[in-house]
């Protein structure tokens, strides 16, 4: 009875304020603000100039990125006639050995990797309408996962040196995506995925997961705005609870309960971006466009070579000032592109990309997966065209 109160009154605010949440402009919209809002309490430690400077600052790479989005009708030049599914596949083959070349510094070894990669892509999106889709990349998680524990020999959530040394695992990433992919199917599935990529002990991937299922059943119409708010806020002080189990096994010492924690953590990105847009000079090509670059944030800003999370656009202008503007319309043009093409449960899982960069910051490994979204979605766009 309660339950279907709730829905109920969700559905009727959902009538008079409705606006599309799915939109790639709100989500980061909305990311971004969150941001701000769970900062508030240490506002006294900024001062007004500097609130004032990187609130311009978000919001105005978000109105630039927001660009391509206010022509709905408009077709920009001749993009409409452009063989996007070429163009992005040769994007994917570039940046990808570009990446693992940087990595191994070998082209047998690029090589090899990037045809498994093409493999991959290739195979998911032949099988991608089998019935059986769900099925096997629920399989693939949960083996993925099982093989990560027994490799390490712990529970990585448990263990912050286990989960530090897995952060670029390859079954980490490929665990995660998968689960998240087949949380789509079954609610089941979802609960599955939820308690496994928990245990892997990144909140990132708990937000992708969570916030993707949101969007995939936003899409579909099975649920409403104000619902996910209100799960959104339950996710929220979970990823508390998440950062106090995480930091117990650190070695730290925090006092902190899980919810000032969250505070202190919006309030820790919002002051590595105020020491970002105070930094003298930009890093052309070794921040966002470097596999790993990220890592050099906290070496240029704290002195100590560390992954730093400085929102969304804070890593770009570090990289390249306020040419970066440049990048941000492009970065809004492919969004509009996969947000108009892509199938819903495609998108879904874009959407929660977007979502967690809000606060890790744009960076090498975003491009690379942004690309191959955009390959995917024009070519399931393509197949789905022939097909009819």
């Amino acid at each position: 009875m309660l339950k279907n109160k709730f829905n109920n009154l969700a559905l009727k605010i959902d009538s008079k304020f409705h606006f599309e949440l799915d939109n790639p402009v709100v989500i980061i919209s909305l990311g971004h603000l969150f941001l701000f809002v769970l900062a508030i309490p240490y506002y006294g430690e900024f001062g007004l100039n500097s609130l004032f400077k990187m609130f311009l600052f978000v919001f105005g790479n978000i109105f630039v990125f927001s660009i391509p989005f206010l022509f709905n009708n408009l077709k920009i030049g001749k993009l409409e006639k452009l063989d996007l599914k070429l163009i992005s596949w040769i994007l994917v083959i570039l940046t990808t050995f570009y990446g693992i070349f940087l990595l191994s510094n070998s082209i047998i070894f690029t090589i090899i990797i990037l045809g498994i990669v093409v493999i991959i892509l290739e195979i998911f999106i032949k099988y991608y309408n089998s019935k059986d889709i769900g099925k096997i990349t629920l399989s693939i998680g949960v083996f993925s996962f099982i093989i990560l524990v027994l490799t390490t020999g712990k529970i990585p959530i448990l263990d912050y040196g286990v989960r530090m040394s897995i952060s670029n695992d390859p079954l980490r990433l490929i665990s995660s995506g998968a689960l998240i992919f087949a949380s789509f199917f079954n609610f089941w599935y979802f609960l599955i995925s939820f308690v496994l990529i928990t245990l892997t002990g990144y909140k990132a991937n708990v937000i992708g997961l969570v916030s993707a299922y949101l969007l995939y059943k936003y899409r579909l119409k099975k649920i409403g705005a104000v619902k996910i708010f209100f799960i959104g806020l339950v996710s929220l002080l979970f990823l508390g609870l998440m950062s106090k189990i995480i930091l117990a096994s650190s070695g730290q010492i925090w006092t902190l309960n899980f919810i000032e924690i969250l505070s202190y953590r919006a309030y820790f990105d919002l002051m590595t971006l105020n020491k970002i847009l105070s930094v003298p000079q930009v890093f052309f090509g070794k921040i966002v466009f470097m596999p790993g670059g990220e890592s050099q944030i906290g070496n240029i800003i704290y002195g100590y070579t560390h992954n730093i999370t400085s929102t969304m656009f804070g890593p770009l202008y570090l990289e390249m000032g306020y040419f970066g503007l440049i990048f941000t319309l492009i970065f809004g043009i492919i969004s509009k592109l996969i947000y108009k093409k892509s199938d819903t449960k495609i998108y879904a899982i874009y959407g929660a990309v977007l979502l967690s960069m809000c606060e890790i910051g744009i960076n090498y490994g975003f491009l690379v997966v942004m690309l191959m979204f955009l390959y995917v979605s024009e070519s399931l766009s393509k197949k789905s065209e022939i097909s009819a």
